[in-house]
């Protein structure tokens, strides 16, 4: 893959990220407007966050760059129960997740892929 395409294929999957991190923002926001829950939100919110949270795991202990982007991307929704939730000790861990994640998923998009090849006995 050529250079050029490489770098546009980084920018168009972080334009996806921040397009789908803003959607859920604005999910668990719209939804927990009107929730009446002890908790302030929709008790389905963390299921969700949490099963985003563990495929970007499993992305990005294979080897997928876009498991660290995925996994940096679903902070912001997290700080966004944290706030409608009112647990603000959330929020420094999503940040600093975020951070860690973000680096990852640069530091893997900086080197070309290595093609895994089966190795016979």
């Amino acid at each position: 893959m050529r250079h050029e395409q490489w770098n546009q294929t980084a920018a168009n999957q972080i334009a996806m990220a921040v397009l789908g991190s803003g959607l859920l923002v604005s999910a668990i926001t719209v939804t927990s407007l009107g929730e009446i829950s002890a908790m302030g939100s929709p008790k389905y919110w963390p299921w969700i966050l949490t099963g985003i949270q563990v495929i970007a795991l499993c992305g990005a202990s294979n080897g997928r760059p876009v498991g660290w982007l995925l996994g940096s991307a679903v902070q912001l929704p997290w700080v966004a129960y944290a706030l409608m939730t009112s647990q603000l000790g959330f929020i420094p861990g999503c940040l600093v997740s975020a951070l860690v994640q973000a680096h990852g998923y640069l530091k893997r998009r900086s080197s070309p892929p290595v093609l895994k090849t089966a190795t016979y006995a």
